[in-house]
């Protein structure tokens, strides 16, 4: 491994060393290639953590992990392609809260699922809702009067 020299403040080293003192890191080490790991996990699509037991730390430290802001693809929900269809299958029907309600269920706020699948509902609802109404202005009996009459005519 490389050794490389970071700069925390006084107060961020002192959080570190309350958790590894309560024992949820082993040491400050853990800690920190923990979090580098968990940060790069989660903005890199491709990035495989290297610390030892990454997942079982992860779990221990961390049980909600899969299910906040961004969850993981592979948490307690239908696979997202099935959910779209139910989605569309319910918007299509005019079924909006039952819609709602199956997202509301099936994710947490904020996964990332959920927020395309309220947007698609909304784009449905968008879609279904009727269209304004252009108001006409109405024609008065004066109006009418004046168009019958001929031009070279005089008015009574």
């Amino acid at each position: 491994m490389v050794k490389s020299t970071v700069r925390f403040p006084e107060s961020v080293v002192g959080e570190i060393e309350s958790l590894v003192e309560e024992g949820q890191f082993e040491s400050k080490s853990e800690f920190y290639r923990f979090s580098t790991d968990y940060v790069l996990n989660q903005v890199l699509d491709d990035y495989e953590p290297e610390t030892i037991d990454y997942e079982e730390i992860r779990g221990e430290v961390m049980p909600q992990a899969g299910r906040e802001l961004g969850g993981d693809a592979d948490a307690d929900h239908p696979p997202f392609f099935e959910s779209v269809a139910f989605v569309r299958k319910l918007a299509l029907r005019g079924n909006f809260s039952d819609a709602e309600d199956f997202i509301d269920h099936q994710y947490v706020p904020g996964d990332r699922h959920a927020v395309v699948l309220e947007e698609l509902l909304r784009l449905y609802r968008a879609e279904a809702a009727p269209a304004p109404r252009e108001t006409v202005p109405r024609e008065t009996a004066s109006d009418r009067d004046a168009t019958r009459a001929a031009p070279d005519e005089p008015q009574r």
